[in-house]
Protein backbone atom coordinates (compact mmCIF):
# COMPACT_ATOMS: atom_id res chain seq x y z
CA UNK A 1 0.00 0.00 0.00
CA UNK A 2 1.67 3.26 -0.81
CA UNK A 3 1.89 6.53 1.84
CA UNK A 4 -1.58 7.77 0.57
CA UNK A 5 -3.55 4.86 0.75
CA UNK A 6 -1.88 4.33 4.20
CA UNK A 7 -3.12 8.11 5.75
CA UNK A 8 -6.83 7.07 4.32
CA UNK A 9 -6.34 3.27 6.37
CA UNK A 10 -5.49 5.38 9.48
CA UNK A 11 -8.12 7.95 9.24
CA UNK A 12 -10.71 4.83 8.69
CA UNK A 13 -9.20 2.53 11.68
CA UNK A 14 -7.07 4.98 13.89
CA UNK A 15 -3.29 4.75 14.35
CA UNK A 16 -2.20 2.19 17.07
CA UNK A 17 0.33 4.63 18.80
CA UNK A 18 2.43 7.42 18.25
CA UNK A 19 5.31 4.91 16.69
CA UNK A 20 2.87 4.31 13.96
CA UNK A 21 2.06 7.97 13.05
CA UNK A 22 5.90 8.70 12.73
CA UNK A 23 6.23 6.34 10.76
CA UNK A 24 3.71 7.34 8.29
CA UNK A 25 5.33 11.05 8.15
CA UNK A 26 8.26 10.11 7.69
CA UNK A 27 7.36 8.20 4.37
CA UNK A 28 5.40 11.03 2.85
CA UNK A 29 6.67 14.00 0.51
CA UNK A 30 8.16 17.21 1.95
CA UNK A 31 6.57 20.39 0.62
CA UNK A 32 7.11 23.55 -0.19
CA UNK A 33 5.93 26.52 1.74
CA UNK A 34 4.98 27.98 -1.94
CA UNK A 35 2.89 25.31 -2.51
CA UNK A 36 0.92 26.39 1.01
CA UNK A 37 -0.59 29.17 0.40
CA UNK A 38 -4.75 29.20 0.55
CA UNK A 39 -7.34 28.21 3.10
CA UNK A 40 -7.13 24.28 4.34
CA UNK A 41 -9.82 22.30 6.05
CA UNK A 42 -8.13 20.42 9.20
CA UNK A 43 -8.87 17.47 11.01
CA UNK A 44 -7.29 15.49 13.56
CA UNK A 45 -5.10 12.06 13.00
CA UNK A 46 -6.14 10.33 16.46
CA UNK A 47 -3.11 8.55 17.95
CA UNK A 48 -2.81 8.34 21.67
CA UNK A 49 -1.69 11.74 22.38
CA UNK A 50 -3.46 13.53 25.38
CA UNK A 51 -5.17 16.04 22.61
CA UNK A 52 -6.74 13.47 20.44
CA UNK A 53 -10.51 15.22 19.85
CA UNK A 54 -9.36 18.44 21.74
CA UNK A 55 -9.41 20.42 18.51
CA UNK A 56 -12.37 19.40 17.01
CA UNK A 57 -13.93 19.93 20.50
CA UNK A 58 -13.14 23.90 20.36
CA UNK A 59 -14.67 23.98 17.16
CA UNK A 60 -11.25 24.07 14.58
CA UNK A 61 -11.58 24.68 11.03
CA UNK A 62 -8.35 24.38 9.86
CA UNK A 63 -5.58 26.86 8.94
CA UNK A 64 -4.93 29.84 6.12
CA UNK A 65 -1.86 30.68 4.42
CA UNK A 66 -1.74 33.77 3.01
CA UNK A 67 2.20 34.63 2.44
CA UNK A 68 5.42 33.27 4.19
CA UNK A 69 4.68 36.05 6.77
CA UNK A 70 1.14 35.69 7.13
CA UNK A 71 -0.20 32.75 8.39
CA UNK A 72 -3.61 31.99 10.60
CA UNK A 73 -2.58 28.95 12.79
CA UNK A 74 -6.36 28.32 13.94
CA UNK A 75 -9.26 29.13 12.10
CA UNK A 76 -12.10 28.27 13.80
CA UNK A 77 -16.04 27.42 12.83
CA UNK A 78 -18.03 30.56 12.40
CA UNK A 79 -22.02 30.56 12.97
CA UNK A 80 -22.25 32.68 9.40
CA UNK A 81 -20.83 30.23 7.34
CA UNK A 82 -17.03 31.74 6.76
CA UNK A 83 -14.32 30.55 9.05
CA UNK A 84 -12.26 32.91 11.57
CA UNK A 85 -9.02 33.22 12.53
CA UNK A 86 -8.42 33.16 16.30
CA UNK A 87 -4.91 34.44 17.84
CA UNK A 88 -3.21 32.14 20.34
CA UNK A 89 -1.78 34.31 22.39
CA UNK A 90 -4.07 37.58 22.85
CA UNK A 91 -1.53 39.65 23.98
CA UNK A 92 0.44 39.17 20.69
CA UNK A 93 -2.16 40.79 18.80
CA UNK A 94 -2.34 44.10 19.86
CA UNK A 95 1.48 44.15 19.57
CA UNK A 96 0.63 42.44 15.89
CA UNK A 97 -1.66 45.48 14.95
CA UNK A 98 0.35 48.03 16.25
CA UNK A 99 2.99 46.86 14.27
CA UNK A 100 0.76 46.45 10.99
CA UNK A 101 1.97 42.64 11.14
CA UNK A 102 -0.69 39.83 10.30
CA UNK A 103 -1.42 36.41 11.36
CA UNK A 104 0.10 34.31 14.21
CA UNK A 105 2.61 32.32 12.27
CA UNK A 106 5.09 32.18 9.38
CA UNK A 107 6.24 29.23 7.06
CA UNK A 108 9.66 28.42 6.56
CA UNK A 109 11.64 25.26 5.20
CA UNK A 110 13.43 23.42 7.90
CA UNK A 111 15.11 19.89 7.87
CA UNK A 112 13.11 17.51 10.52
CA UNK A 113 13.40 14.05 10.47
CA UNK A 114 15.30 13.67 7.91
CA UNK A 115 13.76 15.80 4.72
CA UNK A 116 13.65 19.62 4.56
CA UNK A 117 10.15 20.30 4.55
CA UNK A 118 7.87 23.60 5.27
CA UNK A 119 7.16 24.08 8.99
CA UNK A 120 5.12 26.84 10.32
CA UNK A 121 6.48 28.23 13.00
CA UNK A 122 3.87 29.98 15.94
CA UNK A 123 5.19 34.02 16.43
CA UNK A 124 4.50 33.89 20.44
CA UNK A 125 4.71 29.81 21.22
CA UNK A 126 7.01 26.92 21.51
CA UNK A 127 5.15 25.67 18.83
CA UNK A 128 6.03 24.32 14.99
CA UNK A 129 3.83 22.52 12.76
CA UNK A 130 5.94 20.32 10.21
CA UNK A 131 4.40 18.91 6.90
CA UNK A 132 4.24 16.31 4.77
CA UNK A 133 2.64 15.74 1.16
CA UNK A 134 -0.38 13.30 1.23
CA UNK A 135 -1.11 14.37 -2.27
CA UNK A 136 -1.24 17.48 -4.20
CA UNK A 137 -4.54 18.70 -2.26
CA UNK A 138 -4.02 16.96 1.62
CA UNK A 139 -1.64 17.45 3.53
CA UNK A 140 -0.36 15.50 7.63
CA UNK A 141 1.30 17.95 10.00
CA UNK A 142 3.46 17.23 13.19
CA UNK A 143 3.06 19.08 16.09
CA UNK A 144 5.64 19.86 17.94
CA UNK A 145 6.11 21.45 21.16
CA UNK A 146 8.92 22.32 23.71
CA UNK A 147 8.16 20.27 27.14
CA UNK A 148 5.91 17.87 25.18
CA UNK A 149 6.62 14.15 25.60
CA UNK A 150 4.91 12.96 21.92
CA UNK A 151 3.81 15.04 18.59
CA UNK A 152 0.02 15.34 17.88
CA UNK A 153 -1.13 14.65 13.86
CA UNK A 154 -3.21 16.23 11.75
CA UNK A 155 -4.51 16.59 7.78
CA UNK A 156 -4.99 19.14 6.61
CA UNK A 157 -7.55 19.21 2.88
CA UNK A 158 -6.78 22.15 0.39
CA UNK A 159 -10.47 24.60 -0.06
CA UNK A 160 -11.41 25.40 -3.04
CA UNK A 161 -13.54 28.92 -3.31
Amino acid sequence: MNSEGLVWEIMEHGVKNTDAACRLFDALDPIDPTEMIGTWKGSELPSGHPMDGWLEKTGWYGKAFHSAEHVDPLLFKSPFGKPFPLHPFPPALIVNLLNDARGAARLRKMEWRGKTSAVMIYDQLPIQDHFRKVNDDVLMGMMDCKGMNRPYFFLLARVYA
